[in-house]
């Protein structure tokens, strides 16, 4: 099996498996790749958040010039940002469909599907105001 590095610090990623999913998370800085389907998969399962053990940072910016190469197909990766109660930002391949959380990213990306979201919650809102 080839060795992946970290898109970010690279650093040796290491497999660890949740519930026979198996993802790839960095032995420094923690961040986690998932390969195509197994971040959505993830975060449908009770416990899973439990394997995103870094902390993201309160001061940490996203440096949105810089390409971040895939650790698959070492092409750049599009940057993303999910605006819902936990606003992150995190790179997806266009090749492969993998995504790449920084440490910290994967449980605030679960938490933003664990509740309606936002625009579901304005639409109550206002049905409940009639």
């Amino acid at each position: 099996m080839k060795l992946l590095r970290c898109p970010k610090c690279g650093g040796k990623l290491e497999a660890i498996t949740y519930e026979d999913i198996e993802v790839d998370r960095c032995c420094q800085c923690n961040g986690i790749w998932f390969d195509s389907s197994e971040a959505d998969n993830l975060k449908q399962l009770k416990g899973s958040e439990n394997i995103d053990i870094g902390r993201l940072r309160d001061n940490q910016k996203e440096v949105l010039d810089t390409d971040i190469p895939c650790p698959h197909c070492h092409i750049a990766m599009v940057k993303m940002f999910d605006l819902d109660k936990h606003p992150i930002w995190y790179e997806t391949c266009p090749q492969c469909q993998g995504i790449w959380f920084d440490a910290g990213e994967f449980k605030k990306f679960k938490d933003n599907f664990s509740r309606p979201k936002l625009l579901s919650r304005a639409l109550n809102f206002f049905r409940l105001k009639k």
